[in-house]
């Protein structure tokens, strides 16, 4: 490994530590980081006056037990954790917690004089309410996060013992149940979440007129006007509701963002305030409010079935995501960017009579559907197979696509010529329809695959301008070098390899389950044998190389 020496009078070489501090701010991958520092000797040398890295991914409680060989960025790995502001906490007496900075066992609140500053959401266990201490380490705990920087609180069991003054987020626990009342809630709380067991109901005036988001699952009640306060910015509700919970007066007048429960309610015309952005999830009879919502810009539509015309969609909707079924007639609005047809019937130069007026940044289609795209402008187009199709060819793909996402779970046809020349990401679910060279173009660079399970690709399926594959487990499609692989898993568990030069490659991240993070030099031989590479990121084999 070499770092170049010879472009010391260079400007870019020379700039401030405070500008180049800036630049590697605002790299998100640390992986980033360590090759942005390695570009000149300057750099590198200099790396301690400029260089920390995101600790969003990297939690405290692995500190000691990280296995980093890079040991010229061992000391700034742990001066960033050191640093870190924004900190989470859990207090139970299990020790398994990966996603946390730090763990309280119950035995030791008792004798915490304060929770760390650099703290600011604490996580609560239901264990803690089995306890015959349990009144009093909650008081004790509650008195500590009184006087700490803390003001969020995951899974509160009880309004027992009151909440925090200081505490803007708070979400219950599953099972917590109990009356609410007025002054139940600090004064500044701006976010609010029930869970499933939560089923009372909520009086006019108990939420505070602070209160920007409120995320409920089950409510048994019709909603008067002045329960949810006029702050009300944001409104989940994702459960059971009666048919008729919504009257007029209900939702807030300054309310941007609504998310139903998918389930046919019916509602007068003028329940929905103007004030919307966002509405999800809600059935199709409410187009006759929703045709009048002039700011509205994101609608998602649940039915099954029924018709929709498209000429009574605001002129402000920017996105439109259908998710069952629909009959679509008459032209769609050119301001659309973002489309989500599912298996919706229409007639496609009905809906694009002029493709030229359309821009779309995302469209989801059917996997095989046999009509033409062409003359769209489609930046990404997303694949998915519904029950109804009776054909397994691919579509072809138009020209212009520069991102294909195909979930299709099972083997299908895919004609050599289907992907254009204008694809630079391919993200599929099942790469066993790539069994011949030349289908996947020689313009894609990214490759993503879904599939959780070990795969392996035949020589000569991957052309030569894939140079980064992400994958969602720990598992070594190919022996291929490639300049950047990753794992990542649905619980943004990332793990990146990164090409750095000839002969070596950089390791940084977490694996899922590992309570360490890793970061170290592999040499290229590494490569040789994949099932070397997946057993080093499985812990079972580390031959990390050090970097001096």
């Amino acid at each position: 490994m070499t770092i170049n020496n010879n472009n010391s009078t260079h400007k870019l070489v020379n700039l401030s530590h405070i500008l180049l501090s800036t630049i590697v701010n605002n790299l998100k991958d640390n992986i980033d980081k360590i090759c942005f520092s390695l570009v000149c000797k300057r750099w590198f040398d200099d790396r301690n006056r400029y260089l920390l890295f995101d600790t969003d991914s990297l939690y405290c409680v692995y500190k000691d037990s990280s296995r980093i060989t890079l040991n010229s960025y061992r000391s700034l790995i742990l001066e960033s954790l050191d640093k870190k502001k924004q900190r989470t906490v859990y207090v139970t007496n299990d020790t398994s917690y990966i996603l946390v900075d730090h763990v309280i066992d119950y035995d030791s609140i008792e004798s915490m004089d304060e929770i760390d500053q650099n703290i600011v959401e604490v996580t609560e266990t239901s264990d803690m309410q089995k306890r015959e201490d349990s009144d009093q380490l909650s008081t004790k705990l509650y008195d500590l996060i009184s006087k700490s920087n803390v003001t969020s609180i995951v899974g509160c069991q009880t309004l027992k013992h009151r909440i925090p003054m200081n505490i803007t987020s708070l979400e219950f626990g599953y099972h917590f149940d109990e009356q609410l009342f007025k002054g139940c809630f600090p004064p500044n709380l701006k976010r609010l979440k029930f869970l499933g067991g939560f089923n009372q109901v909520i009086e006019v005036g108990v939420l505070p007129d602070t209160l920007e988001s409120l995320e409920i699952y089950t409510l048994n009640q019709i909603l008067e006007p002045g329960v949810l306060p006029t702050s009300l910015k944001i409104l989940i509700v994702t459960g059971k509701t009666p048919n008729n919970y919504l009257k007029v007066g209900s939702l807030p007048s300054n309310l941007e963002e609504f998310i139903h429960n998918c389930s046919e309610v019916s509602i007068d015309p003028e329940v929905l305030p103007n004030s919307l952005i966002t509405l999800h999830n809600v059935p199709l009879s409410w187009m006759k409010s929703i045709k009048y919502l002039e700011n509205l810009r994101s609608l998602v539509l649940t039915d099954g079935s029924g018709l929709l015309d498209l000429s009574d969609l605001p002129k402000s909707l920017t996105t439109l995501h259908i998710i069952n079924s629909l009959t679509l007639q008459s032209a769609l609005p050119t301001s659309i960017r973002h489309l989500s047809l599912a298996n919706s019937v229409y007639d496609i130069d009905e809906l694009f009579p002029d493709r030229t007026l359309y821009h779309l940044e995302s469209l989801k289609e059917m996997a095989f559907k046999q009509e033409s795209l062409d003359g769209l402008d489609i930046k990404k187009l997303s694949l998915h197979y519904y029950y109804d199709e009776n054909s397994d060819t691919l579509r072809v793909i138009p020209f212009g696509v520069e991102t294909l996402e195909i979930s299709v779970w099972f083997a299908f046809d895919i004609k050599q010529d289907s992907l254009p020349s204008s694809l630079k990401t391919l993200n599929v679910h099942n790469m066993n329809c790539f069994k011949r060279p030349g289908i996947i173009p020689n313009s894609v660079n990214h490759l993503i695959i879904g599939e959780d399970k070990d795969i392996v690709l035949q020589e000569g399926i991957l052309p030569d301008s894939v140079q980064n594959i992400e994958l969602k487990a720990a598992y070594f499609p190919t022996t291929k070098l490639v300049d950047n692989i990753s794992f990542e898993d649905d619980e943004n568990h990332k793990c990146s390899i990164r090409k750095l030069d000839d002969q070596y490659y950089i390791l940084f991240g977490k694996q899922t389950h590992r309570r360490y993070f890793m970061a170290g030099l592999l040499h290229k031989s590494m490569f040789e044998e994949r099932f070397d590479v997946i057993k080093m990121l499985s812990g079972k084999d580390i031959r990390l190389y050090h970097l001096p």
